[in-house]
């Protein structure tokens, strides 16, 4: 099961748990964004069987509604098959037969907690979150720009503020910041997704800072490996044109350490010196022979 099937069944765990008023503003969320509500057709298309038997238990229980599933591939289609049926849920929900597009009737918020369940039931038909072992990311999709609009702006009032873009003709209301998706989730009801999601978040954080630190290190020795080679390199060359006694005390000690300890550091070879020197010291000595090299 994906990571947005089991946010959304723990949202119908959560949903057995409210109070009626809060279940009808989340039927009304369920409706409002299926695939379609006026009084031609209400429907709506899951993959979850589960949000499709609960929609159509909570049309039987709002408003005493027959409704109708039809499996169809991977989805399954819920349906309102009686006009008289439609023309009863419109009304009840604060819409006319008429309306030339889709909005939020907020008269259905009877409660504080009204519109949390309805941004649940919008989430349950039309969202969908990524797991986050992979990108962060978490989208409603909305048919229409003003509905989308009024959702964006429900969800700004709830202090989550979407941003918006257009896609194959659809709205999308998204989130790709890991902390704005776990509020998203919390103020649903999705406890148990909220901490699923930090804990992989912070594995995911942890598994990226090693692989950081290795790749750093990494870097590091391999530059310090050309190094190497290059300062050995000149210092051959120097051997076999002027020889080493050319050299000053302090360089001819730089190139036979070098030569003596070739996969040295910086730090080791410092401490071989007989005389103390820093790690800039050292690094200053072998550049030296690099450009007397490059001379000869």
């Amino acid at each position: 099961m994906s990571f947005s099937a089991q946010v959304k069944q723990e949202l119908l765990r959560v949903s057995a748990q409210q109070q009626p008023c809060c279940a009808q503003a989340q039927l009304y969320g369920l409706l409002l964004f299926g695939a379609s509500f006026n009084v031609r057709e209400i429907s709506l298309r899951t993959e979850l069987r589960d949000v499709a038997d609960y929609t159509a238990a909570q049309l039987q229980e709002f408003a005493l509604v027959q409704a109708q599933l039809l499996q169809s591939g991977r989805k399954v289609e819920l349906t309102v098959p009686r006009v008289d049926d439609r023309r009863r849920l419109l009304e009840r929900m604060g819409h006319s037969e008429d309306e030339p597009g889709r909005r939020i009737a907020r008269e259905n918020f009877a409660c504080d907690d009204c519109s949390r369940a309805f941004l649940r039931g919008a989430f349950l038909v039309c969202a969908a979150v990524n797991a986050p072992q992979r990108q962060y990311h978490l989208e409603f999709t909305v048919g229409y720009k003003k509905l989308c609009n009024e959702l964006a702006a429900l969800l700004s009032e709830h202090n989550l503020p979407p941003k918006i873009c257009q896609r194959k003709g659809a709205w999308l209301l998204y989130y790709k910041d890991s902390e704005l998706i776990e509020d998203v989730l919390a103020s649903l009801g999705a406890q148990t997704a909220v901490l699923d999601f930090m804990q992989t978040k912070v594995e995911k954080d942890l598994r990226n800072n090693v692989n950081r630190v290795m790749n750093f290190d990494m870097a590091n020795l391999d530059r310090a490996t050309a190094a190497a080679a290059q300062q050995l390199h000149a210092i051959a060359q120097i051997r076999s044109t002027v020889g080493l006694d050319s050299l000053t005390d302090l360089l001819r000690e730089a190139a036979e350490l070098r030569e003596q300890n070739p996969e040295a550091s910086l730090a080791e070879l410092c401490e071989l010196c007989s005389m103390p020197v820093t790690r800039s010291g050292m690094n200053h000595r072998l550049k030296k022979l690099v450009a007397m090299a490059a001379q000869l």
